[in-house]
This record gives structure tokens, sequence and C-alpha cells, in this order.
């Protein structure tokens, strides 16, 4: 059994000790456990320091990770021109690679405390199905440490790249969890309709959740996203669909957005918004646009928006490191959060709103009979572990210690 004891929690309850059970899990949570007693008891002193459920980043592209640690060489630098320029890299893929970068990505995500990942692999006919087979082992090499998910996604889309239709079919053969789509990446308008439509046909004949990439452009005609929620309110999916990045309603008319965005709320279905996309949707005349849903209003609306990583050095984003708090900073900064209060909204979009995202009926959190997924951090608050994207001395998985993450800093 595990003993944690001074351990301030995020959620508000304060100053707790937490008691954990030799199955993992939390036992109890008060303040003032006396541990003497207690049979093999390992006890740690957290003196004050934050405690939160770990992380849950669902929306990662580990097929692609480190592709571009040599540089990401781009003259026009848009979302279409990095595509593009990952179409070469696809065609070389091995499973071998594609295998130790996704490896190497999962490790350092964990080591920064997210032990739930939800990572897109590239289902067309460059990459056929070499990604998924190296995603699929190094997941099998890392499920001692984290729980990953794993999306079969359509990035050239389904009717515009011949052969996806049939690759999309024995992914899930494979054993990919969650469906995934791209309908924007359709030539017509009618082609992205039966892409929204035949991705929920292959989640209801398996059974899994469903995550597209919706919108996920500048032009105010893409209407995916509204007919998405309209099929998940017709068919009860709720929390079972999530939306990510969903970028274009930012361009349409404020009427037509809040109607699109009341529908979502109705849907009951999510949004994953990854603002890195600040640097990948492409350069525009002043004054610039963001390329990043609304936020804000999402959230005021009612809407579970989380936020995710979306990609680790490649050929569309040169940057990232896997650690929600660098990517949780991000959001903040673009969602224009600048109080406690909305430094908190940000810290729910890492945890519980991606958890739900993750697994809307799993039990999540510090609380008695909960997996000890857990992570301290050397901060006094939420908004301090963002601002100096703070030391995790200690992350648990279920209940075991299995990571450490120190920032460190001296003058000489």
């Amino acid at each position: 059994m595990l003993l944690i004891r001074n351990a301030n929690l995020a959620d508000g309850r304060g100053m707790n000790d937490l008691l954990i059970g030799n199955d993992g899990k939390y036992a109890e949570i008060r303040p003032g456990i006396n541990p003497e007693g207690i049979e093999g008891l390992e006890v740690i002193d957290a003196h004050g320091m934050l405690a939160a459920p770990t992380f849950v980043n669902t929306h990662m592209h580990f097929d692609k990770a480190y592709t571009a640690l040599a540089g990401r060489e781009s003259t026009i630098e848009t979302l279409e021109d990095s595509i593009h320029i990952m179409h070469d890299i696809k065609r070389r893929y091995t499973v071998e690679d594609v295998k130790a970068r996704a490896e190497r990505a999962i490790r350092e995500c964990v080591m920064f405390g997210t032990t739930k990942l939800r990572t897109n692999v590239d289902i067309d006919n460059m990459a056929n199905l070499v990604g998924l087979e190296g995603v699929l082992a190094a997941k099998e090499a890392c499920k001692d440490i984290c729980d990953l998910q794993v999306i079969a996604f359509p990035q050239e889309g389904i009717y515009a790249n011949e052969g996806t239709e049939k690759l999309m079919w024995q992914a899930m053969e494979m054993g990919c969890d969650v469906v995934g789509g791209m309908p924007a990446a359709e030539w017509l308008d009618e082609h992205a309709r039966r892409h929204v439509d035949l991705v929920f046909e292959i989640a209801e004949k398996y059974n899994v959740p469903i995550d597209m990439h919706i919108d996920q452009s500048k032009d105010m005609f893409d209407r995916s996203l509204e007919y998405t929620a309209w099929l998940t309110m017709q068919k009860g999916w709720g929390a079972r669909v999530t939306g990510g990045h969903c970028t274009s309603i930012t361009y349409q008319n404020q009427s037509h957005a809040i109607k699109v965005m009341k529908l979502i709320k109705e849907s009951g279905m999510n949004i994953c918004t990854n603002t890195q996309v600040l640097a990948i949707m492409g350069i525009d005349a002043e004054p610039r646009t963001r390329g990043v849903t609304r936020i804000r209003e999402m959230v005021d609306m009612g809407i579970n928006v989380a936020t995710a990583q979306d990609t680790i050095c490649d050929g569309f984003h040169l940057y990232g490191t896997g650690d929600p708090l660098d990517y949780g900073l991000v959001g903040a900064y673009t969602a224009q959060y600048n109080t406690p209060g909305t430094a908190k909204l940000i810290f729910d979009m890492l945890t519980c709103n991606s958890a739900r995202i993750f697994d809307p009926d799993a039990k999540y959190g510090i609380e008695a009979g909960n997996d000890a997924d857990l992570n301290l951090f050397d901060a006094d608050n939420i908004q301090e572990a963002l601002r100096t994207r703070a030391s995790r001395p200690y992350i648990l998985r279920r209940g075991r210690v299995i990571a450490s993450f120190e920032r460190k800093a001296s003058l000489l």
C-alpha cells in the first residue's frame, strides 16, 4: 500500500492524505490518515504539492512523430503544404521506423504525466497499413505504462484517395479502437457527407467511438461539423463522438455559428481544439486569423471542450514536446484565459474534459475506488503549474510511481 501525505488537491478540496491499496485504487481520501498499523506501507510526503489526476491527451499522430527532426522545409507554410510534405515521408514508412518513433513519443508523453493517450494513424494509399502496424507494435511495447487508443484516420480523404475505404475496414479488423475521419479532404460536399456517413457505419459495425478531424480549414462553407452533430443527435451517440480542430466555424457569421454550437451542445458530442494550429493553418495577410475553434464561446455554452498536443516535430509542426502544460499554456493564451478561474478551465481541458472523450463511462479522478492515476506538481496552484510548466516529481499509474519529471535551472 501507498500513503501520500499532505497533497493539495487541484479540484479545490485542499490538503488531504491519499491512501492507495495494493489493487492500485484509492482506498481512502481525507486529512490525517494514520499510517500506524498498516503493514508494508510506503509513505510519500507531498509537502503541499498540487495533486491532480493523470493528464489525458486524445489527439496525437504518433506515426508521424519526429519525422522533422532535421527540419521542415516549406515555402508557403499552409496546411495543404504540410500534408504534401508528409506524402513522401509516408511512402518511405517501415514498420520498424514507425514503431521506434511512436514508442519514443509515447514514453515521453508518459514522462510528462500523461498515461491515457489517443493517436490518429494515417490510413491511405501512401502509408497503406504500414504506419498502423508500427503504432500497434508500439502500443504493445508500452502497455505497462499507459492506455493507448488507436484511431483509423483517413488523412487524405476516403473518396478522394482511391482504396482508402477498403483500408479503413481492414484497419478496424487489425485492432483500431476508434474510427476517424477527415471529410474536408473530399473534393465534393456530397462526398464529405458520404464520408461522415461511412464513419458512423464503421463505428456502428465495430461498436467503437468516433473521433474525426472536422472542418479543419479556413473555408466558411465547410459544413461537416453541423452534419456530424445532427447525426450524433439522431443516433443518440452523444459523448462517443468527438470533433477535432473544427476551425472553419470561426470564419462563419455569428448567427450561423451560434446555431451550430447549439446543435453541438444538444447532441452531446465533444470538441477537441489543438491550439498549435496557430502555426500550421497558413500565413494570412493582416489582420491575421488564428485558425482555432471558438473556444470561449463553446465553453460558455456548456460544450465539452478538450485540448491536446496533436503533433510532435513532423511535417505539420516543427515543435511540440508532448507536455500538456506546454500546450495548455498556449491554449490559455489563445483563448485569452487570464484569471485563476479560467486557468482551471484550461486545466480541466487537459484532464477531466479529455477523460470524457477517452471513455465517457470510465471512473476518473481522485475519488475512493478509482484507479490511482495521479500527478504531483511542484506548484502551489493551477495557474503556477501552467506558468512554470512545473516539475512533476511523482507520476503514478494504478498506484505505482512510474516516472518523474524535473525542471531545473541554476545560476552559477
